[in-house]
């Protein structure tokens, strides 16, 4: 039996890297590299650029879980 593979997941500090490293390639031919030296397809950079326009990449950045409370909520929510 074959393993799956799992879908690679990239984080936001690795997509903002590559994007900016593709923003600055000037001469023909220098994305498709950067593109092949990496293993991405053009579309992680057409998504990826989008994200960014939305600001949707900045707030990957974060940890996730649940957020901390607020002082005030938590003194509020409290049951003495």
């Amino acid at each position: 039996m074959v393993p799956q593979r799992r879908r690679r997941s990239f984080t936001a500090e690795y997509r903002l890297r590559i994007l900016k490293e593709a923003d600055a390639c000037t001469q023909p031919g220098e994305i498709g590299a950067l593109l092949r030296r990496e293993g991405l397809y053009s579309s992680h950079l057409v998504d990826w650029r989008r994200q960014r326009e939305r600001g949707a990449l900045q707030g990957l950045s974060s940890k996730r879980g649940p957020k901390p409370k607020h002082p005030a909520e938590a003194i509020a929510g409290r049951k003495d």
